[in-house]
């Protein structure tokens, strides 16, 4: 949702969450388990493919980061793992932190904002707030 929100903000005026180009860190045999339950017990079977990924990175010094972008220019949205090395801001993210980088003319080498995320308890509270929302409309 936060890339659909960015991707309009920067002009992609027919951003939808349903256009994204998501690279899903789901493993598509689980995409349609029925319970989760199912999920749970079958997840295991694709922790070794997850490894391989993180030793790749670590072999390179670098850490994987589950990432949103937005591509004007190429009119392209999205998320997926990347690997980033140390140095790269990304790198040193942690926790429920969130950092976003801007990639613009004016600033060729990203312009980074970096600040605490809302975290579980905060998060909860707005899906709370959101239900009593829908509740007053519908009731």
């Amino acid at each position: 949702r936060k890339v659909t929100i960015l991707a309009r903000l920067a002009g992609l005026s027919d951003a939808e969450t349903s256009s994204l180009d998501v690279a899903s860190l789901v493993p598509k045999p689980l995409e349609n388990a029925g319970t989760a339950e199912e999920f749970m017990n079958r997840l295991p079977e694709f922790d070794d493919e997850f490894a391989r990924k993180a030793q790749d990175a670590a072999e390179r010094g670098h850490v994987l980061r589950y990432v949103g972008f937005v591509d004007v220019e190429k009119g392209v949205s999205g998320v997926r793992l990347e690997s980033y090395p140390p140095t790269h801001p990304f790198a040193a993210l942690s926790g429920s932190d969130n950092i976003i980088a801007f990639t613009t003319d004016r600033f060729p080498s990203p312009l980074v904002i970096r600040g605490a995320g809302a975290g579980a308890a905060v998060t909860a509270f707005g899906v709370l707030s959101d239900i009593f929302k829908v509740l007053e409309r519908v009731c």
